[in-house]
């Protein structure tokens, strides 16, 4: 209880030496060193106090006198902090006087041995320095304390040869006093910064902890969300991630739109379970061979997929899509004559167009928020899925620009002008057939 009540006080006393020498504006860990700074040199002038009067009672009036000395230049010192909350004049008068103090008085002591190595004291002026003023500002005051030091062993035995030498007895108890004084002010101010840094390093660990945690959070988000997002705009965020806006700009492209034949009869005959399981299955399938042949799923909606394939050469893309697409035919077929597989036959009509397309993000502005969607637009692309509404029975159709890409690496039909919907004028159609194994058609390289 006793200690408990002596802490109590003891941060009552330097919380009002803080609120005495802290300005405003000051940080908390400003506040803390002012009030550590003011309530040592309190402590140290009271010390000096009493090495006067215990030096006086020795017979020894000039060393008496230092310290009490030091003890009243301390003491203007404060009040002069106080009334001025000059920090720095403060610091650097302490810091002086706590450096100089034990070297006059070993000076006035005859040396190292007469003195009890009274100068000891004085490293904690650079201590206090490292505390009060960084590393940066302590070193000067580190070197000056250690030639002082150098200056003393060299003239020791030659100086106050005057004074009577203290008996042994005397000098074992200063000793004693010089040492132990010196490390307990050590132990306390190693056990006060160990403290503060285990107190910070559990804040930072607990502060790391919930880092990582968010950041665990924050990428399990990012691994959902990337399922939702196209390849395409991946790749342009990765290659710039401060180009945030996505922008749109021209980009020649080839643009594939497939769409399972009859959709709505078969909602009809199945149960909607198995017909979502059947069309996941289908898609998954159709997923690996898009990706096998460089193109970038951008959108599904129920019974659709809408396929991008960029590639910086034009006819590199547009053979991909038209290999791609021909190789998801084959993959139904194959699957429609597996009597044991659980997927019952499908059509995948798909519509094929290449040329010039607005690629990026598309944006909705409301009042509930904003809401982007990163796709190609334009002709091209609306042309490829108007293709895919009028292909029938697993058609390939494409138009005429993709068919000049192509040329003759694949069998190609005319379907002459047709009208297809929204558009003003007839659009020339191919039709791709399959072979009969897609394998042997040589793939872009």
């Amino acid at each position: 209880m006793g200690c408990h009540s002596v802490k109590r006080r003891l941060q009552y006393w330097i919380e009002r030496l803080a609120n005495a020498g802290s300005l405003p504006s000051d940080r908390p860990e400003e506040r803390l060193r002012k009030a550590i700074l003011v309530f040592l040199a309190s402590i140290y002038s009271f010390a000096g106090i009493l090495w006067g009067i215990s030096y006086f009672a020795l017979g020894l009036p000039l060393a008496g006198s230092i310290p009490l000395v030091y003890s009243v230049l301390s003491g203007l010192s404060l009040l002069y902090f106080f009334q001025t909350k000059r920090y720095e004049i403060f610091r650097f008068s302490q810091l002086s006087l706590i450096l100089l103090l034990p070297i006059l008085l070993q000076f006035s002591l005859g040396g190292f041995a007469s003195s009890s190595t009274v100068m000891i004291w004085s490293i904690l002026c650079p201590v206090g320095a490292l505390m009060f003023a960084g590393t940066t500002r302590a070193l000067p005051w580190f070197l000056s304390y250690l030639v002082l030091m150098v200056l003393l062993g060299l003239l020791d035995g030659r100086l106050a040869p005057g004074i009577d030498p203290l008996s042994p007895p005397i000098k074992i108890v200063f000793f004693v006093m010089n040492l132990g004084g010196v490390s307990t002010i050590f132990f306390v101010l190693l056990r006060y910064f160990v403290r503060e840094r285990e107190e910070a390093m559990a804040v930072l660990n607990q502060e790391h902890r919930r880092v990582v945690q968010e950041k665990e959070r924050l990428d399990k988000i990012k691994r959902v969300l990337s399922n939702f997002v196209p390849e395409t705009a991946k790749n342009i965020i990765e290659r710039d991630p401060d180009k945030g806006q996505l922008d749109k700009y021209i980009q020649d492209a080839t643009v594939l739109f497939l769409d399972i034949e009859g959709f709505t009869l078969l909602l009809q005959e199945y149960p909607v379970e198995r017909i979502n399981h059947v069309i996941e299955s289908y898609f998954s399938i159709f997923f690996d061979l898009i990706q096998k042949n460089g193109g970038d799923v951008n959108e599904m909606a129920g019974d659709g997929m809408m396929v991008i394939f960029l590639h910086p050469d034009p006819e590199r893309h547009t053979k991909s899509a038209v290999l791609a697409a021909l190789e998801i035919q084959e993959r139904c077929m194959e699957i429609s004559k597996d009597k044991t597989s659980e997927l019952f036959p499908i059509q995948v009509n798909i519509g094929i167009s290449a040329g010039e397309v607005y690629l990026g993000s598309t944006k909705m502005r409301g009042a509930g928020g904003d809401r982007w969607t990163f796709t190609a637009s334009g002709p091209v692309t609306i042309m490829a899925s108007r293709l895919s509404d009028y292909a029938r029975s697993g058609q390939i159709l494409i138009n005429s620009e993709a068919a000049r890409r192509i040329g003759k690496e694949f069998p190609l039909t005319r379907s002459g002008n047709v009208q297809l919907k929204n558009f003003k004028d007839p659009v020339e159609v191919f039709q791709v057939h399959p072979r009969d194994m897609v394998s042997t058609i040589k793939r872009p390289q």
